[in-house]
């Protein structure tokens, strides 16, 4: 990051203070502000609410309507390497503000789209001005040393808690506005709501100085040297899993609900459990990981996961299928919230937002785009969604043996190299 280039930076402070002061709790309540706000928190969250009237005004199928999704996680994508090196040279607030605002217009202009073409193009820019969690990882990596694990799990919040607020706010315009609307009401929101608090909250902090030294940490492994080690194979295929799993449900939540008997409004109800589950894991992983220095704490919240998916094959009942939603985003939130912290511990923070930014284009193109598109053809040639839900059963498992590969951290939680460490 270039610090003459930012234009609003915090002066330094102690570390061996409290990490967690008005400054920082600020930048930490802005951070995930944008989660909430972003393609991730209203569009992603929120999709499932749109495919029925979708599909019903402009004679789509499901898999014509999820390729809308897939076209902003291609975007996403293709830009996400661009905007990790572009925090790393101007900062994130550089970046952060004027994508908020660009995105804010895209999104009220959905409710004037026309033709097919219109809405996939609205989508593609989507994803093309979406800030993503690059700038809000990053800004936070330098804010937060001993309790970096803890700003990580508090910002996952923002998905957590934006994801039921989008459902339900979705629901209750869609069904008195219609979705077009709803889309106009998302860029109101994001502009004239979002925009002024990052604008004031958003800061930049000069300088990270770790706990043992006043110097500023330069160790950190370079992207090739991430690429060329297993370990951020691991780390990507278990986010990739995780990612396509927790998706599947979100998008397709609704109606796989609807499928098990519920009314859309109950369906409602019980996909807004995934994101309970999420805001009580979030803050529990981060807690956890700043406690022990080892990455296998998110293993039980892997298997979660994973119980929850068997459970909701198998529930037919509302209460059993809350319950079984419920598991899902308890572990699915605890799983997937590791990435940040675990780039941060394995390679340092020296060109995180490269490395970060180069972890986007698998996520957002296989995990999202694709795979929710393959889960909108499985649906349309079976008929129903026995098979997607085996298929997301298998990556929540796969996910969590991928856990077992990862070995002891080489970067301490301020930024040295761990000697004892073996390279990754």
């Amino acid at each position: 990051m270039s610090d003459t280039s930012i234009s609003r930076t915090e002066p330094l402070v102690e570390p061996r203070a409290s990490e967690f002061t008005l400054v920082t709790l600020g930048v930490l309540l802005a951070c995930v502000i944008g989660v909430i706000v972003g393609p991730t928190g209203l569009v992603i969250s929120s999709f499932s609410l749109f495919i029925d009237p979708i599909s019903t005004e402009l004679h789509w199928d499901r898999s014509q309507v999820a390729l809308l999704v897939t076209w902003l996680g291609l975007a996403v994508a293709l830009s996400s390497p661009f905007k990790g090196w572009a925090v790393d040279r101007w900062g994130a607030r550089a970046l952060v503000l004027p994508l908020t605002a660009l995105l804010a217009v895209c999104m009220a202009c959905t409710a004037w789209v026309r033709a097919d073409w219109q809405l996939y193009l609205l989508f593609l820019l989507m994803g093309l001005l979406a800030p993503g969690n690059i700038p809000y990882a990053r800004i936070l990596g330098g804010w937060f040393n001993h309790r970096r694990g803890a700003a990580y799990g508090l910002l996952g919040l923002g998905f957590g808690v934006g994801g039921p607020l989008a459902l339900y706010a979705g629901n209750l315009c869609i069904e008195a506005f219609g979705w077009r609307t709803t889309y106009l009401i998302y860029g109101l929101f994001e502009g004239l709501v979002a925009l002024p608090l990052l604008w004031w909250l958003f800061r930049e902090r000069s300088v990270v100085l770790s706990a043992s030294s006043r110097q500023r940490p330069t160790e950190g492994s370079t992207p090739r040297q991430a690429w060329a080690g297993i370990t951020f194979w691991l780390i990507l295929a278990n986010l990739l899993l995780g990612v396509f799993a927790v998706t599947g449900v979100i998008i397709h939540g609704v109606s796989l609900l609807m499928e098990k008997g519920l009314a859309r409004s109950d369906a409602v109800d019980v996909l807004s459990a995934l994101w309970l589950g999420m805001i009580v894991s979030q803050p529990l992983l981060g807690l956890a990981l700043d406690r022990y220095n080892s990455p296998r704490v998110a293993l039980p919240f892997a298997l979660l996961a994973v119980l929850g998916m068997l459970m909701l094959i198998q529930a037919g009942q509302p209460g059993w299928l809350w319950a079984a939603v419920f598991l899902i985003g308890l572990g699915a939130g605890g799983e997937t919230g590791t990435t940040q912290y675990f780039l941060t511990r394995y390679f340092g923070l020296r060109h995180f937002s490269v490395i970060y930014g180069s972890v986007q284009p698998f996520t957002f193109a296989i995990a999202i785009s694709l795979g929710t598109y393959v889960l909108g053809v499985m649906y349309d040639r079976s008929g129903g969604y026995g098979l997607s839900s085996q298929v997301l059963l298998a990556a929540f498992s796969v996910a969590a043996v991928l856990l077992l590969g990862l070995g002891r951290y080489r970067y301490t939680a301020t930024g040295f190299s761990n000697k004892g460490a073996t390279p990754p």
